[in-house]
């Protein structure tokens, strides 16, 4: 898809910098010259430098066609509803950006990050580390970016903490004849080991769910995803790389996956995609016109039959023509999409947020957004819409003597 960013047109000489993470330690910047205007398509420089005027041309209509894709699924849905109404001659009407935008929000950063237990040792408590050679971790933790580290980071920490933890008890088990000295650092270290071990998979959660990065895929209000089905594959596996960590948080004894060192790689992923956002965007637009018009048949059969035994009436044609060239033909196939792309992620955070402890605005917004067991969350109420949808298509199809034997698959 192609995307274009225009850098500030109203400063001299201005300069235009996007950060991505602290810890990437990367930075794009770009400058522009008084009255010229650089295009970006991808991060990539397509066009030299430009006159204004012809910048701007070009930018109306990138910002014409990107319009025209954003709201194509959403034209696509108002108009089999408006064909639904017309058939029917029932008045079905759509708010599908309003249902987009009264999406339930998602909690502030604050809301969902969790309280852990910090230790606190002396110096030469400390020292006593030197016999696991823990002292180099350790100060990881004590050193200026340690103290402000970003939950990635921690749970990052946490967890090679715990590893090396491990590695320490074994180790002093080993030792024969124990000193008074050695018993009372063993009987330390299982403290400490158990508060750590309590904590991590509170760590975790704030790992994943107290990110920044978290925020680009439950904003309310972005586009609906687009017709076809794009490749969203690569979202999918860094949120389930990062689940690898909430169920690793669960075992006595922890083996580090091998690309906990490249942490950040899974939030980068996250950082450029903004894939949740525009499925609950879909799901709700899809919920509200599957609900609406399977409404509208169902009023229309209460006021009378729409076909009679042995008769069709002219309209039935036309009902027909609605039901392979816009349901079938249009509506089905979106639908898919939202099914084959929708299903793992919502199952992936309804798990997560199961398996991990999370706080209770976070349980609230399981119980409204992502419960994929629950009657009345997002997710619950676009699996009753198709069915729904459903049963009224064939009810009104059956009553014409016009069904293609589909059924519903969830």
């Amino acid at each position: 898809m192609l995307t274009a960013s225009v850098l500030h047109l109203s400063s001299i000489f201005s300069k235009h910098c996007q950060n991505t993470r602290l810890l990437d330690l990367k930075t794009e910047c770009d400058y522009i010259l008084p009255m010229n205007l650089r295009i970006v398509f991808n991060g990539k420089r397509l066009t030299k430098r430009a006159k204004l005027t012809r910048a701007l041309a070009t930018l109306s209509l990138l910002t014409l066609l990107a319009a025209c894709r954003a709201s194509a699924p959403q034209a696509m849905l108002e108009d089999y509803a408006a064909r639904m109404s017309t058939v029917l001659d029932t008045e079905i009407n759509l708010s599908l950006t309003q249902a987009a935008l009264t999406l339930p929000a998602f909690p502030a950063k604050r809301e969902r990050l969790l309280q852990t237990t910090e230790l606190r040792e002396n110096l030469w408590d400390v020292l006593d580390f030197r016999q696991c050679d823990m002292l180099q971790l350790i100060s990881e933790r004590n050193s200026s970016l340690g103290k402000v580290m970003q939950p990635s980071q921690k749970m990052r920490y946490e967890l090679r903490f715990i590893k090396t933890l491990q590695n320490c008890r074994e180790t002093l088990k080993a030792i024969e004849n124990p000193d008074d000295t050695q018993l009372a650092f063993q009987s330390r270290l299982e403290e400490i080991y158990q508060t750590k071990r309590d904590n991590l998979s509170l760590e975790v959660w704030n790992g994943i769910y107290g990110s920044n990065e978290i925020d680009q895929h439950f904003k309310v209000g972005k586009p609906p995803l687009p017709l076809t089905a794009d490749n969203n594959g690569h979202v999918q596996q860094a949120f389930e790389q990062l689940a690898e960590l909430a169920t690793l948080s669960k075992f006595d004894a922890i083996t580090l996956p091998v690309w906990l060192d490249k942490v950040e790689a899974p939030y980068e992923v996250m950082h450029r995609s903004e894939f949740g956002s525009h499925l609950l965007s879909s799901l709700s637009m899809m919920t509200q016109t599957l609900d609406r018009t399977a409404a509208a048949i169902e009023e229309r059969l209460k006021r009378k039959p729409f076909c009679f035994p042995d008769h069709q009436p002219p309209h039935a044609k036309t009902l027909n023509n609605v039901f392979h060239k816009y349901y079938a033909g249009k509506v089905q196939p979106y639908m898919a999409v939202i099914q084959r792309q929708g299903k793992p992620w919502f199952v992936l955070h309804d798990n997560l947020m199961s398996q991990l402890p999370a706080p209770s605005a976070m349980q609230n917004y399981q119980q409204q957004v992502v419960g994929v067991s629950v009657k009345n969350s997002l997710w619950g109420q676009w699996v009753q819409a198709r069915k729904r949808h459903t049963n009224a298509w064939q009810k009104i199809l059956g009553q014409c003597n016009m069904m293609p034997g589909a059924s519903d698959r969830r």
